[in-house]
């Protein structure tokens, strides 16, 4: 198999695939394409590879043309890579060895190679994940969930470590980036690598004495007082390291104690408080969310560490079919101090199902919100006293988390215990 530079031979191969369902179903707005739409694409492919020296390639076996491999420029310093195979050719491991040829021409002239797939394209995620690629946000584009992969070369070298917390699978939870001694980084390196792991958050860790460090969080555009997913993740790659026990981290939000055993960590948070959110607020944040009605109970801004709007909807639907105004959230966050929207609907006393959007740091949700669990804990307290209860959120991602909360303490902490396993070293 090579990839071949894309010509005017090509054209019909890409007009015959764009019509056919099976492939379509998957890309955009997962309709067969139009011959002049096809004619625009082929158009483009053939300037690209003119104006950048790299573009659409044709992939030839045994003389055939078999599928197609793109390689498109995603921004500063980075390569896009995507790619269709001839369904004829499906199942014979032709779609993991195009990303690989793909990742490898990427990354031979650029730091970074990413790739996405739409959310209900798992096969794609495991070719991606094959390929070297790590799942690092999810973003809607056209309506639909898109998945997102990257790969920077050179990465290992900086001493991150990858772990998804409030899972066992290392593809469900929330990914987070861990550096286990960040002493000799500055503020500006710290950021510069969380911006290059491009997770929501990457944790940098500076040991004190014993099982004490001082941990300070980054997400890819600024610094963050508090994360939950990412002190887990921390938390079990010193237990791995230190052993199991108690550690203290000091953070910008203040003092966080945590029990590590067997895989999973207990984080105890600051003393939570929630109170109503103001009207004005609640009318902006439904008129983002396009939401015209909610479910029952108050709207509160409740704090854990950071600052989480708490909204409760009316059913599991309305929460499945989240479909926000990523600017007008984000702007709106940014004027009231906001880290996420909590949007929670209960199943029972004991099962929440939520789903936290992230505009403010350039992701368009979490998988599995720690900080939010502990602050929507000490709400679900001051209105109906002490109690336990499972969070179920990444569901509508594709990313499964499981957050176990324990707000019973007489000190308004909350504790969130969840399990976080490594991705990649």
């Amino acid at each position: 198999m090579e990839l071949v530079r894309w010509r005017d031979e090509h054209f019909e191969h890409m007009l015959r695939w764009a019509s056919d369902p099976r492939m379509t179903r998957y890309v955009g707005d997962g309709k067969p394409w139009t011959r002049e739409y096809v004619t625009q694409r082929h158009e483009q492919a053939l300037r690209h590879w003119e104006d950048h020296g790299f573009g659409l390639h044709a992939v030839v076996e045994d003389g055939e043309v078999v599928g197609l491999g793109q390689m498109l420029e995603g921004g500063a310093e980075e390569i896009e890579i995507g790619y269709w195979v001839d369904p004829g050719h499906w199942g014979r491991g032709l779609a993991t060895r195009i990303a690989e040829d793909l990742r490898d021409k990427a990354l031979a002239i650029s730091d970074r190679v990413v790739a996405g797939h739409q959310a209900e394209n798992t096969a794609s995620g495991r070719v991606l994940e094959k390929a070297g690629l790590t799942y690092f946000t999810s973003k809607y584009m056209g309506g639909r969930l898109q998945h997102c992969y990257a790969l920077q070369r050179g990465m290992t070298d900086t001493g991150v470590l990858r772990y998804s917390a409030f899972t066992t699978d290392p593809a469900g939870g929330n990914p987070a980036g861990v550096v286990l001694d960040a002493t000799d980084l500055s503020d500006d390196e710290m950021l510069a690598i969380a911006a290059k792991v491009g997770y929501s958050e990457t944790a940098f860790v500076l040991p004190r004495e014993g099982r004490e460090f001082d941990v300070r969080y980054f997400s890819p555009k600024a610094e963050v007082a508090f994360c939950g997913h990412a002190t887990i993740a921390t938390a079990v790659a010193l237990s791995e390291r230190v052993g199991d026990g108690p550690l203290t981290f000091h953070t910008p939000a203040g003092e966080i104690t945590i029990e590590t055993a067997n895989g999973t960590a207990s984080l105890t948070s600051v003393p939570t408080s929630t109170s109503e959110a103001p009207r004005e607020l609640v009318d902006q944040a439904l008129e983002a969310l396009r939401y015209k009605e909610i479910g029952d109970g108050p709207v509160h801004v409740g704090f854990a560490g950071n600052r989480h709007l708490l909204i409760p909807l009316k059913d599991r639907e309305q929460l499945r079919d989240l479909d926000y105004d990523f600017d007008a959230l984000r702007d709106l966050m940014l004027a009231h101090d906001l880290t996420t929207v909590h949007l929670f609907w209960r199943e029972s006393a004991d099962l929440v199902h939520a789903r936290d959007p992230f505009p403010v740091g350039g992701v368009v949700e979490d998988a599995a919100t720690g900080a939010a669990a502990a602050a929507f804990g000490g709400y679900l307290r001051d209105l109906e006293g002490p109690q336990r209860f499972v969070i179920s959120q990444g569901e509508d991602m594709g990313r499964p988390s499981r957050l176990e909360v324990d707000a019973t303490r007489e000190d308004r902490r909350v504790t969130v215990t969840g399990a976080a396993v490594v991705i990649s070293v």
